[in-house]
């Protein structure tokens, strides 16, 4: 089981997405193998681009045996904190974080979310 923050969208969005988001608080392994295009890949616009500026300084700047070791902590760094990396970027996007849950899927989260957070009962029974 893995704790999904939910995301609410802005009040203004429509359509799909209007849906909220649900955020997996695990190690992304794709930030993990892939760095600072990894957070591009997953949305993370801004803290993506500021890291691929700093990989690439860190390249260009440093010899290689220094510079190896470096990218490796950095990829690091960046998977375990990608899931604060996105809700961040969430926040920016006008996105307000909301209760979360345990589920083993996104879709699972965003149900068992829903069941929890009724804005109206669904028979006058409940």
């Amino acid at each position: 089981m893995t704790f999904y923050s939910a995301l609410l969208p802005p009040v203004r969005a429509t359509g799909a997405a209007a849906w909220p988001v649900m955020v997996a608080w695990r190690m992304s392994w794709l930030v993990l193998l892939c760095g600072w295009v990894g957070l591009l890949l997953r949305g993370c616009w801004v803290s993506g681009l500021i890291a691929g500026g700093a990989a690439i300084m860190i390249g260009r700047l440093l010899p290689l045996p220094v510079a190896l070791p470096l990218l490796g902590g950095l990829h690091l760094i960046l998977a375990l904190n990608a899931p604060d990396l996105r809700q961040w970027e969430l926040r920016l996007r006008g996105y307000r974080p909301a209760r979360g849950v345990y589920a083993t899927d996104p879709k699972a989260a965003l149900l068992r979310w829903m069941d929890h957070d009724r804005s109206r009962p669904l028979s006058p029974v409940s």
